[in-house]
């Protein structure tokens, strides 16, 4: 059984802020993300903001839109730095206030996790085709798939057990853009305890 495992979703919660950018001009500067495509253009630089109304900060979380952020009521996060060295950053409401709750950050490996020609075997049959290359920014979405059925990255890449990492490869299909991630084992356990509702814990291909 592997030390990595990874987080499927049961329910989406919060909307990101403001809504015709899907919440990416905050986080990311006007100019920092593809308006074909909705992928960012570098790191971001931003703090995620959640409008308030209908938002029950409670547990942890990952807002509609945003696929690949996830999010932490204020105990949760303080429980998660403490225990894992998680890196956490602010969240804010439309108004600029501190929201109270945090966003993990997570960073994407230097290293690439999947070959090309993995993908297209991979995920040709699922989707009909295997990804498509935006017109405006050039960059290669892979169609949508979860890591049960792709190979598990580069040992070197976990090598030194981060709480949490992503790849740097693009997946997802029009405006939704997202990064696999891999949790370690501890960490995912904790976030299903405080959000059974949320998550479940899916384990990755050998």
């Amino acid at each position: 059984m592997s030390n990595y495992v990874e987080i499927v979703l049961r329910r989406n919660r919060g909307w990101p802020w403001p809504e015709n950018s899907y919440g990416l001009t905050p986080m990311f500067g006007e100019d920092g993300w593809c308006h074909a495509c909705g992928v960012p253009k570098h790191s971001q630089t931003g703090s995620l903001v959640l409008q308030r109304g209908g938002l029950k900060i409670e547990g942890a979380w990952v807002p509609n839109w945003q696929f690949d952020t996830y999010c932490l009521a204020p105990r949760v996060a303080k429980a998660a730095v403490d225990a894992f060295g998680l890196s956490v950053s602010e969240i804010r409401a439309p108004n600029d206030s501190d929201l109270g709750a945090r966003q993990v950050v997570i960073e994407s490996s230097s290293e690439s996790w999947f070959s090309p020609g993995d993908l297209r075997r991979i995920i040709t049959p699922i989707h009909g085709e295997a990804s498509k290359t935006c017109v405006e920014c050039g960059v290669t979405r892979w169609m949508p798939v979860g890591m049960d059925v792709l190979p598990p990255p580069p040992v070197s890449v976990l090598s030194q057990s981060p709480a949490v990492v992503a790849c740097p490869e693009r997946f997802g299909a029009g405006k939704q853009s997202f990064r696999q991630i891999l949790w370690r084992r501890d960490v995912a356990e904790f976030l299903l305890a405080v959000s059974p509702k949320d998550f479940r814990i899916q384990e990755i291909s050998a």
